[in-house]
C-alpha cells in the first residue's frame, strides 16, 4: 500500500528557500509535494547588490523568476505570509490558507529604517540600489556617509564591500580626490567576529583607501539638514547610504518560536524549532555562538542550513535516522575589495571562541566570487 504524500511548505524564496526546494525536489519520492511561498515573484542574488549600486550589474542580471522552480512536485505561490497557526498546521497568507505537514521558515530578516531613513539609500534593496547608482553617476563632489543602523545585520561583509567599491568607482571616474567617504558602524571593531588581527587588516585596507572609519557609533536619526545623528554628535553629509535595522519576520516575531530579541530560536545543528515539524534557516534565525554572540547572517550559512534540513527531512520521511548537521563553518567566500580584487574569508562560528579569517586582496578571490554568482544563477533555477 502506497504511503500518503506529505506537503512541505517553504516560506521565502531567498537562498535558504531556493536550496531547500531544489534539494527536496531531487531527494523526495514523487508522492510528496513541495510548495514555496514568497511575496515577490523573483529571487534576488543579494550578494551582488553592491555591484548593482556600483554600476557593474543590472537588476535583470541578478534576478531569477521563482516560477522557474516549478515542476511535477513543486509549486510556487506568490503571497504575503500573515499568520502562523501551529495547532492547525496552517499558514494564512493574503491569498489563501495553506496547510503543511512540515514547515521550513526561510523568510529572512525584516527591515526597519531609523528616523529619517527615507533620506538615505538602502543598499540592501534592489530598487534603491538601482536608484543609488543613478544618483552616484551624477555625484562629482561631496561627502558620502555609509552607516549600519544596528547589530546584527545580514550580509556580514557587504557593508565593507560597498565602502570599498565606492572608492573604486570614484577612482575609475577620476573624481576620488573630490569625494569623502565615511563608514559608521556600531561594531566595537570591523569584523567583530574575527581575530583582532583580521579586524586590523580590514581597517588598514579601508583607511589605506582614504575611507574614514568610525566604530562604536550608533546611528539614531537622519535630519532634514543632511546630518546623521550619533550618540556623541552629528555627521554632516551630502549623500547617505544606510543599512536599516533588521529583525525577525513579523508573522513569527511574537510566536513561541522567537526569542526575546525576535529572532527565531533553532537547534544549532538540526535547525529544528521548539514545535515539531517546524524548521527555520537563514537570516530569520538567531543562533548564538559558544561565547554568546550571534553567529553571522550570511548566504553561505543559509545555504548549508537549508541543505541540512532538506536532506534530514528526506531521511525522516523514509523512516531513516537523520544524520546531517550544520557545523557553523564556511570557507571559500570572498569579499570584493575593488573591481578586480577580493579577500577570501572563512568562518568557524561554533568554535570557542569563534574564528574568522580574511586574506589580503587577490585577483583569485575576485574571480571566485564572480564564478560563484554565475554558478548560483545558472544551477539553482
Amino acid at each position: 500500500m502506497m504511503s500518503m504524500g506529505k506537503t512541505i511548505l517553504i516560506l521565502g524564496g531567498g537562498t535558504g528557500g531556493v536550496v531547500a526546494a531544489n534539494i527536496l525536489r531531487k531527494v523526495l519520492p514523487k508522492e510528496h509535494r513541495v510548495a514555496l511561498v514568497d511575496r515577490r515573484d523573483s529571487h534576488v542574488f543579494l550578494a551582488s547588490l553592491p555591484l548593482v549600486l556600483a554600476g557593474r550589474r543590472r537588476p535583470e542580471q541578478i534576478t531569477r523568476s521563482l516560477q522557474r522552480l516549478e515542476g511535477p512536485n513543486i509549486q510556487f505561490f506568490q503571497a504575503e505570509v500573515e499568520q502562523f497557526n501551529p495547532d492547525e498546521k496552517t499558514i494564512r497568507t493574503d491569498q489563501a490558507l495553506l496547510s503543511y505537514d512540515t514547515l521550513i521558515i526561510a523568510l529572512g530578516a525584516q527591515q526597519q529604517g531609523i528616523s529619517g531613513q527615507s533620506q538615505a539609500f538602502n543598499p540592501y534593496n534592489l530598487h534603491e540600489a538601482t536608484l543609488l547608482h543613478k544618483e552616484l553617476a551624477g555625484f562629482q563632489k561631496g561627502h558620502i556617509v555609509l552607516f549600519i543602523s544596528s547589530l546584527p545585520f545580514p550580509g556580514a561583509i557587504a557593508p565593507y564591500e560597498i565602502a570599498l567599491l565606492l572608492d573604486s568607482y570614484f577612482q575609475k571616474r577620476g573624481l576620488r580626490r573630490n569625494i569623502q567617504i565615511s563608514f559608521i558602524t556600531p561594531e566595537t571593531r570591523l569584523l567583530e567576529f574575527a581575530d583582532p588581527r583580521y579586524s586590523e587588516r580590514l581597517t588598514s585596507i579601508m583607511k589605506g583607501r582614504g575611507i574614514n572609519v568610525l566604530t562604536k557609533r550608533k546611528a539614531q536619526s537622519l535630519s532634514q539638514g543632511n546630518a546623521l545623528a550619533l550618540g556623541d554628535g552629528d555627521i554632516p553629509g551630502d549623500m547617505f547610504i544606510g543599512i536599516p535595522h533588521h529583525m525577525g519576520p513579523a508573522p513569527f516575531r511574537d510566536s513561541v518560536l522567537a526569542g526575546p530579541s525576535g529572532w527565531l530560536k533553532v537547534d544549532p545543528a538540526s535547525l529544528a524549532t521548539c514545535i515539531p515539524d517546524v524548521y527555520a534557516v537563514g537570516d530569520a534565525t538567531g543562533i548564538e555562538s559558544p561565547v554568546g554572540t550571534w553567529i553571522p547572517k550570511v548566504g553561505f550559512f543559509a545555504h548549508y542550513q537549508a541543505e541540512v534540513v532538506a536532506r534530514n527531512l528526506a531521511l525522516r520521511y523514509a523512516n531513516e535516522e537523520p544524520r546531517f548537521s550544520f557545523v557553523g563553518g564556511a570557507s571559500g567566500a570572498s569579499m570584493l575589495s575593488s573591481f578586480s580584487r577580493g579577500c577570501f574569508a572563512s568562518v568557524d562560528a561554533y568554535a570557542s571562541p569563534p574564528r574568522m579569517t580574511l586574506s589580503s586582496p587577490t585577483r583569485l578571490a575576485y574571480l571566485t566570487k564572480m564564478l560563484f554568482e554565475k554558478y548560483w544563477l545558472r544551477s539553482w533555477f
